[in-house]
């Protein structure tokens, strides 16, 4: 992924004594989101483009001589998501143009994909299945039942069960996390475990409410143990080591690390 936000600064007019003296940082914006809107028919089906513009100006009446859109750009490596990343900076420049401002462009974070390393999953696949998966109550699936009707999800509960570790590398199924960084920095392994109930939307209000109850300390129980389970492991089996470590060597010698934050950036800081 990459985290980036756009910034257009124009000149501030009456919107109705002299509007003709104003270049809207706005119109800019607004171009620049349609333009990319339009590239959405042309990028691969992997990739993900979300934006929201968190400064549009003050006043109807005042032609904006600021305004910022924020994007998150995701897809399967981080190859394309350069390649998109470019495109809509590309966009950015000819908004600024069209509208007659000026733009700044600021990579807030980026991350790369997970590098998988398959003994250290090996050996977390073995711990989970012996700690075993999250015992939920009666209540507890009856809590999960409840939010899945509502949102017309087939009310199943929570998942009971531990998924065998797959064969092979399976298809992504979105999001983003830094926790790729570290991966690319030293072998690491991670897991999901069942903390709100099956197919519960998440950055939504029922995760929110599950993640509130008991229920989903039990999941989290679950994987504490399993990941210092694996730690020791790691620490203690001098063969595991080997084998994390020349796994996780061979795969960087044809992909060096190359941090997607450009060097000497500054990290950003809350405004006052």
């Amino acid at each position: 992924m990459n985290n980036f936000q756009v910034e257009f600064f124009g000149q501030a007019a009456h919107g109705a004594f002299d509007p003709w003296n104003g270049r809207s940082a706005l119109d800019a914006v607004e171009m620049m989101s349609h333009g990319t809107n339009l590239m959405r028919e042309h990028i691969e089906p992997t990739a993900r483009i979300h934006y929201v513009i968190p400064n549009a100006g003050e006043a109807p009446n005042v032609v904006p001589a600021y305004a910022k859109v924020w994007y998150y750009v995701r897809d399967n490596d981080r190859k394309r998501v350069e390649s998109s990343y470019e495109w809509i900076s590309q966009i950015a420049a000819a908004a600024a143009m069209a509208t007659q401002t000026t733009h700044k462009i600021s990579l807030l974070t980026g991350v790369h994909e997970l590098l998988l390393n398959r003994p250290l999953q090996e050996a977390a696949q073995a711990n989970l299945e012996y700690v075993g998966a999250p015992v939920f109550s009666k209540e507890d699936h009856a809590f999960a039942r409840e939010l899945q009707e509502e949102l017309g999800i087939e009310p199943s509960g929570y998942s009971t069960d531990i998924a065998p570790l797959a064969a092979d590398v399976e298809p992504t199924s979105g999001g983003s996390t830094d926790v790729a960084e570290v991966t690319r920095l030293a072998p690491g392994v991670s897991l999901y475990i069942s903390t709100a109930g099956i197919n519960l939307p998440w950055h939504s209000w029922a995760t929110a409410a599950s993640h509130g109850r008991p229920s989903a300390a039990k999941g989290a129980s679950v994987a504490a143990k399993v990941l210092a389970m694996t730690a020791m492991d790691f620490l203690q089996n001098e063969e595991l080591r080997h084998r994390a470590n020349a796994e996780f060597d061979e795969k960087m010698k044809s992909q060096p690390y190359v941090s997607p934050i450009p060097r000497g950036q500054k990290p950003p800081l809350p405004e006052d």
